[in-house]
């Protein structure tokens, strides 16, 4: 029986070799299509082939004579009728297919299927669409294999929660918003006297540009002759998480040319809201109260804590008294689950996007305290979509677009933390 099937693979590498070199001296868009829709199957094929193989013992050398009595005394009790389905019986052909797999997504024929349509938008009958009920079913997506679904899983981050919170606006780039610090004053006068009259009076303005986001996914028109696992490696790739990656990235530090400004980049931050902390008081209390008493009241109550995740644990969750107990658990629940909260206030630890401030330089900025819906993010087409076929490169390009501009609206109601200079 092995040595049938290792015969069998050699047949089916050797059609696949040959498949290759059509593909390669070929430039019929068409026939690729073809020759790459059988590369499919023959991957998964030879896959199975040698999956059987290693799970066979070897088998003994068996003399030419002996195997042909053997064969002679098979004849004589009988030849059967119809051809053997060797593959059939491994449930690689025929309806043995069906139950190889408990999960009808995780079949081959089904990520082989998945596979053709992201790299030809070929949609087959193996898969199963599902109708968007708001945007009408001209918008429809393919259910996701349930390997490829696992390996998204698997790469999941941590973000999303500081674009979840900034204020997003779609106004023309261009558009200048004039912007107050003063406001008037009422003052008391005498019976028969009137107030002076104030001037409103505009201190400054913000505008937005237009800045592009883009990514660019490409694969290959021959991607069918790539092994299953690594197609599978590069569709979980997200590229929109790639994108939420770099805009909070720009929110938190981008230098404003060609990109957003980022709020520790901003110059117009009032110099009293830019605190110098050094390393050694950052598990103190008191350097922490210091820190949310420099916030204007008004913009308190809906601050929040931007740090770094290393800085979060070390400091304020490992922070003690003289004795080395916890202070009041102050970042515990009453059911002792950890809470990301300090003084009221929510925290948001992060690890990319601010430094520890034992890693920071001196003069560097580690931490934020402010409300982030203050932070504009202005775009006028948001995220688009879009898949093409690159004739001089026979790739399919996948791109993910944004035009948008984000600034401070208001950076009163910004404290940001500086590391301090060693004495």
């Amino acid at each position: 029986m092995k040595k049938r099937l290792l015969k069998l693979l050699q047949t089916k590498e050797a059609r696949k070799t040959d498949l290759g070199t059509r593909s390669a001296a070929t430039n019929d868009i068409g026939e690729l299509r073809g020759i790459n829709s059988e590369l499919d199957t023959l991957n998964a094929e030879i896959a199975e082939l040698r999956s059987m193989i290693d799970a066979l013992p070897d088998e003994p050398d068996e003399q030419p004579e002996q195997r042909g009595n053997e064969l002679h005394g098979t004849e004589l009790r009988g030849t059967p009728n119809g051809s053997v389905n060797i593959l059939g019986t491994y449930g690689i052909g025929g309806k043995g297919n069906e139950q190889r797999s408990l999960d009808r997504f995780d079949t081959v024929e089904y990520r082989s299927a998945f596979q053709e349509y992201v790299t030809t938008g070929k949609k087959s009958d193996n898969l199963e669409f599902r109708a968007d009920a708001v945007t009408g079913t001209g918008d429809i997506g393919v259910v996701i294999p349930t390997t490829i679904l696992n390996r998204i899983v698997e790469k999941m981050k941590d973000y999303g929660h500081i674009w979840a919170r900034v204020t997003k606006t779609g106004i023309q780039g261009g558009v200048e918003i004039p912007v107050s610090n003063a406001k008037p004053t009422a003052t008391w006068v005498a019976a028969g006297t009137m107030a002076d009259k104030k001037k409103k009076a505009v201190s400054g303005k913000i505008s937005f540009s237009y800045h592009k986001l883009q990514v660019r996914v490409a694969v290959e028109l021959v991607a069918g002759t790539v092994a299953m696992p690594v197609f599978e490696q590069t569709v979980s790739d997200n590229i929109y998480e790639a994108m939420i990656t770099a805009l909070e990235e720009a929110i938190i530090s981008g230098t404003g040319e060609g990109q957003p400004l980022g709020i520790t980049v901003d110059t117009n931050i009032p110099a009293a809201q830019i605190l110098e902390i050094a390393v050694e008081d950052m598990g103190k209390y008191d350097t922490w109260t210091g820190i949310f008493g420099k916030l204007p009241r008004k913009y308190r109550s809906r601050a929040i804590l931007i740090l770094n995740d290393a800085d979060w644990n070390q400091y304020i969750v490992g922070m003690t008294d003289v004795n080395g107990q916890p202070i009041a658990r102050v970042t515990y629940g009453l059911d002792g689950t950890q809470q990301e909260r300090f003084l009221g206030k929510e925290v948001l630890p992060v690890e990319d996007y601010l430094p520890s401030i034992s890693d920071a330089l001196e003069g560097d900025i580690f931490g934020i305290v402010c409300n982030l819906s203050d932070y504009m993010v202005n775009s006028n087409m948001q995220m688009t979509f879009k898949r093409y076929f690159d004739e001089d490169k026979d790739e399919w390009i996948s791109k993910s677009t944004m035009i948008c501009d984000g600034k401070l609206a208001d950076r009163n109601g910004v404290v940001l933390l500086k590391k301090k200079a060693s004495a």
